[in-house]
């Protein structure tokens, strides 16, 4: 155990003007269809893994099947990448940016409440800046972006659009955070968490009401934060960390070193679960750990695959509803696992992790996010923009 406090730090903020010329609004709902194409195909799932991974499974207990394929966003001639998922209300939140240096990105909001026919309402589009996660609270999202706008002391900042009606505008207000990239975000408690990453890493809250940068600990090549509305949990790389604060006092409660997001300024993500904490950790797999004693309690391996090279099947995302664990390894697909144990438990304990499959996109995709919520489950696929399932677990 470690002992700390955050440095107490303030920002400046940027209030955009409505209309700003490097926003561009869309949310005419014949432009937005013409993205998406409505599907209903039972994904077919490839049990071979079974036989060389952790067990095997019975019976299979989830059946899958793509609802519908929305296309990446297309800006200045640029095919962009899905990167983030957040659901809240019937919403799915949608973020995406831009392979390289040059700086574009762009966010989706798609009404679920039809679990058969998903819509795209409302879409944004930032002609400087990388959108890399997503969240929402008190009818704005705030965005983790990296910005090659001249007004601010680094790349990474927080930006925050006012949404209207239930779409989206081009309100917004822009906060200043260490780094070169804001990474991932959450909301909870009426705060707002953030990592930035590469050189100079930060974990940073935000107050939700004042929009006041409050705290701020440096945290090297700091990758994704995750909260159960108590302790607030980060996970950083090179090598893999896993750190908990209070959120409170900004004391540092646990630091854990891991094995794994060896790759310097890669994806990683957290998803925190009452005692346990769910980590993607790139070249390091998938892990389960206990919060309370940084123990690892289930781990699964990135997957080989002959014709893919090791670097493109990471573990870029993992994210669980109830028995059931989803992973996003790249070019690798999507891989599934079952407990017999709700990850949800108010434990340490992953009873009987096993392999139930996976399946891949066509063209190799790569998956770089996955978010199950209810019925859905949302796979970011690179450029091969987002791709909406219904997941019906068995009894």
């Amino acid at each position: 155990m470690a002992a700390g406090v955050w440095l107490t730090l303030f920002w400046s903020s940027c209030t955009e003007p409505p209309d700003s010329d490097r926003i561009i609004v869309e949310n005419d709902l014949t432009n937005l269809a013409a993205r998406v194409t409505q599907a209903n195909e039972i994904v077919v799932l490839d049990t071979s893994i079974q036989n060389s991974g952790l067990g095997k499974v019975a019976v299979n207990p989830v059946t899958i099947t793509l609802i519908a394929e929305v296309e990446s966003p297309v800006l200045e001639g640029e095919v962009l990448q899905a990167t983030d998922v957040y659901v809240k209300s019937n919403i799915a939140y949608v973020s995406y940016n831009m392979i390289g240096e040059k700086y574009l990105g762009a966010v989706d909001l798609f009404d679920i409440s039809d679990e058969e026919q998903p819509e795209l309402i409302s879409s944004m589009y930032f002609i400087d800046s990388d959108v890399n996660g997503l969240a929402y609270s008190n009818d704005h999202i705030y965005l983790a972006m990296a910005t090659s706008r001249s007004d601010f002391e680094t790349p990474a900042v927080v930006e925050m659009v006012t949404i209207k009606k239930g779409l989206l505008t081009d309100e917004t207000e822009t906060f200043d955070i260490p780094s070169y990239a804001a990474t991932d975000i959450e909301v909870a408690a009426s705060r707002i968490f953030v990592t930035s990453g590469a050189d100079g890493g930060h974990v940073s809250v935000i107050d939700d009401k004042t929009h006041e940068v409050e705290f701020s600990a440096p945290l090297e090549d700091a990758r994704g934060v995750s909260t159960d509305g108590n302790d607030i949990a980060a996970v950083a790389g090179t090598p893999a960390r896993v750190l908990t604060f209070d959120y409170q006092s900004g004391e540092l409660l646990m630091d854990y070193t891991l094995s794994g997001a060896s790759i310097p300024f890669s994806k990683s993500t957290i998803e925190v679960y009452k005692q346990k904490a769910v980590l993607a950790l790139g070249d390091g797999g998938v892990k389960v750990i206990c919060l309370e004693t940084g123990e690892v309690i289930a781990d699964i391996a990135p997957p080989v695959i002959v014709d893919l090279d090791p670097t493109l099947t990471v573990a870029n995302a993992a994210t669980t509803s109830g028995k059931m664990l989803y992973m996003s390894n790249g070019e690798a697909g999507v891989y599934i696992a079952y407990s017999k144990d709700k990850f949800s438990s108010n434990d340490c304990d992953v009873d009987d992790l096993q392999m139930i499959g996976s399946f891949r996109f066509d063209d190799l995709q790569s998956v770089n996010h996955i978010k199950v919520d209810g019925d859905f489950l949302f796979v970011a696929g690179g450029l091969g923009g987002l791709k909406i399932l219904k997941v019906e677990e068995a009894d």
